[in-house]
């Protein structure tokens, strides 16, 4: 079993039986962060890897860059857990590629996306607008970041040009 985390292994880093473990993804983010207790399922090693990559990476340089704490709402979900609760169907969390973090408004949802497309890593940023939520993914991307915005109704569509254009005047790459 691994005592130092510096490697990952199923049998010790992912936790088995339901059991809670406070494994460090990064420095400020934990995988009990990432993890919804009402889901019996754990993430694979596979998984873990890119909630790692996702930490270091995105989540990391962001709350570095707000000057404080990030609080996701959502990380990793099983595809059961992901169905309950009426995720899209082929979602990242399932993966361990996405995480949903709670920044507010539309202002603050802009600023947090311009910053998020700037960083090579980030392959998905959604905007909920009646949730003061920002989705961000580390999918395989060339270019630009894919960009959706989730309306009120629960509908995702395209992010409306004025949206782009406001990212983009706030220092984004759209």
């Amino acid at each position: 079993c691994c005592t130092d985390h510096n490697h990952l292994c199923d049998s010790c880093c992912v936790p088995d039986g339901g059991q809670a473990l406070m494994t460090k993804l990064s420095e400020n983010f934990s995988f009990n962060e990432f993890v919804n207790r009402d889901d019996p399922e754990r993430p694979s090693g596979q998984a873990l890897k890119y909630m790692i990559q996702l930490c270091e990476h995105v989540l990391e340089p962001l709350r570095s860059w707000l000057g404080k704490p990030v609080q996701i709402t959502s990380g990793f979900r099983s595809p059961a857990h992901n169905a309950r609760i009426g995720g899209a169907k082929n979602s990242l969390h399932t993966t361990g590629m996405a995480a949903d973090i709670a920044v507010g408004g539309i202002p603050e949802q802009i600023k947090v996306a311009a910053f998020l497309s700037k960083l090579g890593e980030v392959g998905g940023i959604g905007l909920y607008e009646s949730k003061g939520i920002v989705h961000v993914d580390i999918r395989p991307h060339v270019g630009a970041p894919a960009m959706w915005l989730e309306k009120a109704n629960g509908q995702y569509v395209p992010l409306p040009i004025i949206l782009r254009t406001r990212i983009r005047l706030a220092g984004g790459k759209v």
